[in-house]
């Protein structure tokens, strides 16, 4: 598995990259001026930039339909916006004490100025979209962020739970992970002048990849490097958080082996254990399970896509779509 970003994005880069910084430029100076007294904390809670692989699907979707337009870099910087929030709040439920190889903003700043940035930055996005030519934004985005909360807090209610089912598990991801993609990529499509058809299946094309990335980030989770990953991992199984990779190996592990498993679980002091030397047959078992599962919904992902005209857009999002999966373990 590889970590680069796919090298057909080589072609449409230069214009990526415009559009990526005009986001960037309407975070800084719009949507993250607070107060004086703020500054130091935004500037530090600005260094936590990943891909931006919400905002590229923004961008990309527009270009697609072959009509990007000043609203898509709004649209674009408002689910940055929204996901570095949710980030916040996520890292400090889970007592994850890096991102991006940095301390989190919880273990730097302490766990209220955690919160309470976040909820600022929520709210930052909600004010601004407000602004837009007409309010589907504000809807689609207020929408999506209370199926995050939902998400979250469901997911939140079923720690320790080691009998939860793969459905549950769907359900809690969809909110607090896929609700976000599914919105930016109806709003991109929407801006862009797609017809209602379009726009539901760029929105299944978002909720399908969203739900990959979540998978894919559960297996890290559990079976990623952290030097490589850049984030706190081992987290899930010693908070007590069965996710996927830990339901199938769960499933795959004899009746003894399941009941030493369950001990396990809800214990931080099992996030340093390592599975595989432990259950190797399970656990090579289990990964190509996960990882097959992940591939189905990312194929479906893609077969949403048909709809975008032929163009290097496509292709780009296609292939980034694939990457999800195909992150460094």
């Amino acid at each position: 598995m590889t970590s680069t970003l796919p090298s057909s994005l080589d072609g449409v880069s230069e214009q990526l990259d415009v559009s990526l910084q005009q986001v960037q430029d309407f975070i800084d100076n719009d949507l993250l001026s607070g107060s004086e007294a703020m500054k130091p904390l935004l500037d530090y809670a600005s260094q936590f930039q990943g891909k931006r692989l919400r905002a590229m699907t923004v961008l990309l979707i527009a270009n697609g339909f072959g009509k990007l337009k000043q609203q898509h870099v709004h649209v674009a910087a408002y689910v940055e916006m929204i996901h570095a929030a949710t980030l916040m709040h996520d890292d400090l439920l889970d007592s994850a004490s890096q991102r991006r190889s940095l301390d989190c903003v919880h273990v730097k700043w302490g766990s209220h100025a955690a919160v309470l940035l976040g909820d600022w930055m929520y709210s930052s996005a909600f004010s601004s979209a407000t602004f837009m030519d007409d309010q589907t934004a504000s809807r689609v985005l207020a929408d999506a962020t209370k199926r995050v909360c939902r998400g979250e807090i469901e997911q939140n209610l079923s720690r320790g739970n080691f009998n939860l089912s793969a459905e549950d598990y769907l359900s809690h991801i969809d909110g607090k992970t896929a609700a976000l993609f599914d919105a930016a990529a109806f709003l991109a499509a929407h801006y862009a002048g797609a017809s209602l058809k379009d726009c539901q299946s760029m929105s299944s094309f978002g909720l399908l990849a969203g739900r990959a990335f979540q998978i894919a980030d559960d297996l890290l989770d559990v079976a990623g490097d952290e030097g490589v990953v850049g984030k706190s991992l081992g987290t899930d199984l010693g908070n007590g958080k069965l996710t996927l990779p830990l339901m199938r190996l769960r499933d795959n592990l004899s009746e003894t082996e399941a009941t030493q498993l369950e001990k396990m679980f809800g214990d931080e002091k099992s996030c340093d254990a390592n599975l595989a030397a432990m259950w190797p047959e399970a656990w090579a078992i289990t990964v190509e399970q996960t990882r097959g599962e992940l591939r189905g919904y990312i194929d479906s992902a893609v077969s949403h896509l048909d709809c975008l005209p032929d163009s290097d857009y496509a292709n780009v999002l296609r292939d980034i779509t694939y990457f999800l999966g195909d992150r460094e373990l």
